[in-house]
């Protein structure tokens, strides 16, 4: 069972740094858009970001590099990833937001992939955003339950 996982999270990893090549010479227009369709759907959301989002689509932008460059090692991201779970509570983020993201960050990636999208990309992506997305929700609710206060409510 965990030779399957980890020979999925290494196709996984092959698959994400294959359709991040693909969007690479768009990667900033593509995390400007994010944002864009984010606060178009769920405009609910945009008191949670900073007026000028310059700084937040580059720190967007980094994170999803290091998502895809490190997949295939959990341990390099698992830290990482946990600790923006709890920063996040600061924020005001709730756990309804992360699907929120998820399903337009896939939305937006599919946009920009045009043609060369395929179901692989897609499996590969949702994969590696519910493992980024469920990383930061559990140290988001461990915070919440040892003092951390918490805004985690659906």
């Amino acid at each position: 069972m965990a030779a399957d996982i980890n020979a999925r999270r290494i196709e996984d990893h092959r698959l994400l740094g294959e359709s991040l090549g693909l969007l690479a010479p768009v990667a900033h227009d593509v995390v400007a858009a994010f944002y864009q369709q984010l606060f178009l759907d769920y405009p609910q959301v945009r008191g949670l970001f900073p007026a000028t989002m310059q700084t937040q689509r580059e720190k967007l932008l980094a994170a999803i590099i290091a998502l895809v460059t490190h997949y295939d090692r959990p341990d390099r991201l698992t830290p990482a990833l946990a600790s923006l779970g709890r920063k996040h509570i600061r924020y005001g983020t709730q756990l309804s937001h992360y699907a929120a993201v998820g399903e337009t960050l896939l939305t937006v990636l599919r946009r920009f992939a045009g043609t060369a999208w395929n179901d692989e990309y897609e499996g590969a992506w949702q994969r590696a955003y519910t493992f980024a997305a469920g990383t930061m929700m559990m140290a988001a609710v461990e915070a919440a339950e040892y003092g951390t206060p918490n805004r985690l409510a659906a």
